[in-house]
């Protein structure tokens, strides 16, 4: 039977029934018809129950009109908040209230109420001192408990959760700390886990056994969050990511960072150092000086769950600190700690103070470094070395959180910049500065010079002069940081040497142009001539155009210098001494001018063992890191391994021609071919020995390492040398 025959027969009986009951005489109603009438009122009370409740559930929703200006305050009444569904419509006119309250009966209820107003809804119980808001336009699910109206669920956040945040396949998205937040698919081999306060969920590598997974090798300035994600800022950023669109325009956004690898600055000798991802070390190969930190001289891979204090007693790193190694600083004779509570630990070479303790003395185990009182914490270590230089003759610079700078060591060409040349046995502030300095750039080898950039985005420098580096106008040598003006903001530099001076400096303007001083006997500076130059002078042919916009810089290889650049279109360029064909153009010719690099874009790498120190025997090879997009090139995600060069033992393949005068990709197991994410390199050259090993660090934490191998220099345990990338295992 329909509904609409249930109530036509319904209707029929209520109508018969009031005519017996009015009815008298021969027309009154018999026993028969009392018996009927009883049976029709029992049958219309359960009838009419059931037709109220299907018109209650045939009723669309409660429409409630809200009158402009929505001043005034609703009330709801019972039997209105009983409904399932609640429209606020609003009346003719425009609204000037901000919002519209309405207050509900102090009883159970739930219903999803629509918004359909131009100002949000606040709905509260007459008790209640709080308000669940519905945004304009938009729908709720509240219920009441009799006290307090909440949400059951929040469709308004779900709905902007599950559309706006994921972008991508594979997105996730999870209530943040301001919000709903996307949370971008995990790489291959992570596992979905928590962040170290356990409030957010974080794809990462599972750390498997402690001291296996590698976050930092050696002598980056690049630093990542807990996720592998490119950090420019914060307490544990090293260099400062270029953010400022006012200023830097060509670059914000390029992924471009005011300090880089310390490729140009120093170089290990036969070994190299990492951090792992729990905050912990390693360091591999040669303890000359005491330099890795192990009282009984040991060469092979050494972890370093601790530190030593003593040459006999040992500490956790957590011991001496809350926080973990964030940076490990590797030269010649020195290895120096920055953790991420702003200390530093150094142990080996300390003839010239470099120790920071007050002596000349070299020490086989790590010591914290006391800095002055008041002095802050320090964000990261930069130094001037180059291996075979007069008295392995580090000079040590912190650049500090607050922007102060702090140095010690080898001062013998003023480097340190405190006015005189001699050298400094505990770190000693830099006067010209007071907390306004964002990077310190260390280069010239031995016969060092550094420059400082300010917040101001002026450039410094001091230091070693011989051919006009600094930039002044002279060639002498100056000991208080000097101001040299290149026309513009200054955005990064690059800087090269080696022990015996040849010394020149690379500046990146804001405007993309590039400036270059110093020894340029190679063409090195490519002003289209091999003079020095003792002012800046522009590098011909880049910055001209806006693809030709120069946005990353690298200065490398000593004595024979060479030059390379990344142009705002990916283009890569070199320039200067092409000893060995490594500048990757196909012959042996030195350049004056920059050239175009065939088969090479997207470069976030540039680096060279530092073993050209030698006029007769020649061993100069370039080692990078290119990425195939711009976005893996501004992430650090991604890379491919490319080099050119000296190949004996070095170039990663079977029967490579040497040199090898083109980059070629360096062969890596498959799953690693195109996920490297750093490279690091190490050497030893002095007469007819060439020693450079190249290591990298795979996306998931794992450690390659080739070349020749001199007292475990690739932290392989058989100390064997290998011409392709063999992983490390710790």
């Amino acid at each position: 039977m329909s509904i609409a025959s249930l109530r036509s027969l319904i209707e029929t009986i209520k109508g018969r029934g009031l005519t017996l009951a009015a009815a008298s005489g021969e027309d009154g109603a018999s026993a028969r018809d009392l018996v009927y009438l009883a049976k029709s009122v029992e049958a219309m009370v359960g009838a009419d129950a059931l037709l109220g409740l299907i018109d209650e559930s045939a009723r669309p929703a409660e429409i409630v009109i809200v009158a402009s200006p929505g001043t005034a305050t609703i009330t709801l009444a019972e039997d209105q908040v009983a409904r399932d569904i609640l429209v606020l419509r609003p009346d003719q006119g425009s609204y000037t209230a901000p919002f519209v309250n309405v207050v509900t009966p102090a009883r159970g209820w739930a219903a999803v109420i629509d918004n359909e107003l131009s100002v949000p809804v606040r709905i509260k119980t007459p008790s209640q001192t709080t308000y669940a808001e519905i945004a304009p336009t938009k729908r709720g699910w509240l219920f009441c408990d009799g006290g307090i109206v909440d949400f059951v669920i929040d469709l308004q956040g779900l709905a902007a959760a599950a559309t706006s945040p994921l972008t991508t396949r594979g997105d996730l998205f999870a209530r943040g700390a301001a919000g709903n937040v996307r949370v971008p698919l995990g790489q291959p081999r992570q596992i979905l886990s928590v962040t170290d306060d356990g409030l957010d969920p974080l794809w990462r590598w599972s750390d498997g056994r402690p001291s296996s997974r590698v976050k930092y090798l050696m002598n980056d300035y690049i630093a990542r969050d807990d996720s592998d994600t490119v950090v420019g800022s914060g307490p544990t950023a090293l260099a400062g990511l270029i953010t400022d669109a006012v200023n830097f325009p060509n670059h914000v956004g390029q992924g471009i960072y005011d300090a880089d690898f310390a490729a140009g600055m120093t170089s290990a000798y036969r070994g190299y150092a990492g951090i792992f991802t729990e905050g912990t070390a390693f360091i591999a190969g040669n303890a000359n000086s005491g330099r890795n930190g192990d009282p009984t001289g040991n060469p092979w891979p050494t972890v370093l769950p601790g530190l030593y204090r003593t040459n006999t007693e040992g500490h956790l790193v957590t011991e001496t600190t809350p926080g973990k190694i964030k940076q490990v600083l590797c030269t010649y004779g020195w290895t120096g700690f920055v953790t991420d509570d702003g200390s530093v630990y150094c142990s080996g070479y300390g003839a010239h103070g470099q120790q920071g303790d007050g002596t000349t003395s070299s020490k086989a185990f790590f010591q914290k470094i006391a800095f002055p009182a008041g002095a802050g914490n320090v964000r990261y270590l930069a130094c001037s070395h180059t291996p075979g230089g007069p008295g392995d003759a580090e000079a040590i610079y912190a650049l500090m959180d607050n922007g102060d700078v702090y140095a010690w060591g080898y001062n013998g060409y003023g480097q340190l910049g405190l006015g005189d040349t001699n050298n400094r046995a505990v770190p000693t502030k830099i006067g010209m500065f007071n907390r306004n300095v964002r990077a310190v750039i260390a280069g010239g080898g031995s016969y060092g010079h550094v420059a400082f950039i300010t917040t101001d985005n002026k450039l410094y420098l001091c230091g070693y002069n011989g051919s006009g580096q600094i930039g002044d106008g002279t060639t002498s040598n100056k000991t208080i940081p000097v101001l040299v003006d290149v026309g513009g903001p200054v955005v990064k530099v690059a800087m090269g040497g080696s022990f015996s001076g040849y010394g020149w400096t690379l500046v990146l303007r804001a405007d993309g142009k590039l400036y270059g001083m110093g020894y340029n006997g190679y063409g090195q500076l490519g002003d289209n001539s091999s003079t020095n130059r003792a002012t800046p002078i522009l590098v011909t042919m880049l910055g001209l155009t806006d693809a030709t916009k120069v946005i990353d810089i690298w200065a490398v290889c000593g004595m024979f210098g060479s030059s390379f650049a990344m142009t705002k279109d990916g283009s890569f360029w070199s320039w200067g001494a092409n000893t060995n064909g490594k500048l990757g153009l196909g012959d042996t010719a030195n350049r004056v001018a920059p050239t175009l690099v065939p088969n090479v874009t997207h470069v976030s790498q540039v680096i060279s063992p530092t073993t050209g120190i030698n006029a007769t025997y020649i061993y100069d090879n370039i080692v990078l890191l290119r990425h195939a997009t711009a976005a893996d090139r501004i992430a650090r995600v991604n890379g491919y391994v490319m080099t050119v060069g000296y190949g004996t033992s070095f170039i990663a393949g079977p029967n490579i021609p040497n040199p090898q005068m083109s980059f070629r990709m360096v062969g890596f197991p498959n799953r690693y071919h195109g996920k490297i994410r750093r490279i690091a390199v190490s050497g030893f050259h002095q007469g007819n020995d060439g020693e450079p090993q190249a290591m990298a660090l795979a996306m998931d934490g794992t450690v390659f390492s080739w070349g020749p191998s001199n007292t475990f220099s690739l932290g392989l345990p058989e100390n064997q040398s290998s011409n392709a990338p063999l992983r490390v295992r710790f």
